[in-house]
């Protein structure tokens, strides 16, 4: 079956929104100190519902025949003084459902970020993957991306130091 890859449009953001929860939920397995778990299925799908059309902003979705298998979420900004960055667009969120993972859908997703991201004026694609997330992190290299920050993270409840 062929991976076809679209903006995503209005009633995309139930669909989008559970995705994220399963998103958020691997983050969580992966650190539960780190990533919080606060997200709702209504206030992600309202989330994206206003970022759908925004200029600064391009949600895709991954479809194989009907079903929405994927996702992609990326923002432009013209400067990050936080970041130090100029003309960069965040890939804050992407994800494929595991069974749809051998069937090049995340290939086609990551492939119609990078465009999105050059289409939006972008001079860089920067993203944040999990320490422990080693797959993900393969992925990403083999498109070219390179390690330049690490997070680090003190917990503040029972620090010993």
């Amino acid at each position: 079956m062929e991976v076809g890859i679209r903006r995503a449009r209005a009633g995309d953001e139930e669909r989008v929104a559970e995705l994220l929860l399963k998103l958020v939920k691997q983050h969580v397995d992966y650190n539960p100190k780190r990533f919080a778990d606060f997200v709702t299925k209504e206030g992600a799908a309202a989330f994206y519902a206003g970022r759908f059309r925004a200029e600064d902003a391009r949600v895709l979705v991954a479809e194989l025949g009907s079903d929405i298998v994927g996702f992609a979420y990326l923002e432009f900004e013209e400067r990050n003084y936080e970041e130090l960055v100029a003309k960069g667009v965040w890939l804050h969120d992407i994800y494929v459902e595991p069974s749809s993972r051998s069937a090049g859908v995340g290939k086609a997703l990551m492939e119609a970020a990078i465009a999105a991201a050059a289409g939006m004026g972008g001079d860089k694609l920067l993203l944040a993957t999990a320490a422990k997330n080693l797959a993900g992190k393969n992925f990403f290299e083999r498109f070219g991306f390179r390690p330049t920050m690490i997070e680090m993270t003190l917990d503040l409840s029972g620090n010993s130091r």
